[in-house]
C-alpha cells in the first residue's frame, strides 16, 4: 500500500490531484490531505489559541462529500482518506508528520500550487520539497493520461 500527501487548501483541486494519482497507481493507496499552519512564537497565542478546532471549519461539506464520491468511485484501490494539519515551524517536525503517516510520496499541481487557507498558512511547497519526500506533479499525470487517451484513437 502507498500513503500519499496531498497539500491542499479543501477544493476540487485537490480532489482532482488525489484522482489524478489513484488512476495512475497501480497499489492500494491511502491519501492524507493536509495544510500545513505556522505556529504562534507567543506563549500567549499558544496557551489561548483555539486553531486546532477552527481549521476543520475551513473544510467545507462539499469538499466532504467529492472525498466520499472518490472513495466510492476507486473502492478497489482507495483504502482510506483523511484530513489532518500540520502546526509547526521546523523542517523536523514536518519529516516527523510524514513519518508518522508512512509517506511515500506528496502530491501537488505546479500549475495550481497550494494556496494559502489563513494569514497562518505556510508557503508549504518550498518547505516540503525539502522533506526529501518524492514530489509527484499531478499535471504531468494528467498531460501523460491525455497522451495515452489520444494514442487509442
Amino acid at each position: 500500500m502507498r500513503t500519499v500527501v496531498i497539500p491542499t487548501d479543501f477544493t476540487n483541486e485537490g480532489i482532482q490531484i488525489a484522482e489524478a494519482i489513484v488512476r495512475d497507481v497501480q497499489d492500494e493507496v491511502r491519501i492524507i490531505f493536509t495544510h500545513l499552519f505556522h505556529v504562534a512564537d507567543d506563549i500567549q497565542d499558544l496557551l489561548f489559541s483555539t486553531y486546532r478546532e477552527k481549521e476543520y471549519e475551513l473544510v467545507s461539506e462539499s469538499f466532504w462529500q467529492e472525498c466520499r464520491m472518490l472513495k466510492d468511485s476507486y473502492s478497489d484501490k482507495l483504502t482510506s482518506i483523511k484530513i489532518d494539519f500540520f502546526y509547526g515551524n521546523k523542517l523536523a517536525l514536518l519529516r516527523n508528520f510524514l513519518d508518522y503517516y508512512e509517506t511515500d510520496f506528496i502530491a501537488y499541481s505546479e500549475q495550481y500550487g497550494i494556496p494559502k487557507l489563513t494569514k497562518s498558512s505556510l508557503d508549504a511547497l518550498p518547505v516540503l520539497k525539502k522533506t526529501g519526500v518524492t514530489m509527484i506533479n499531478a499535471d504531468m499525470i494528467r498531460v501523460s493520461s491525455l497522451a495515452d487517451m489520444g494514442s487509442l484513437r
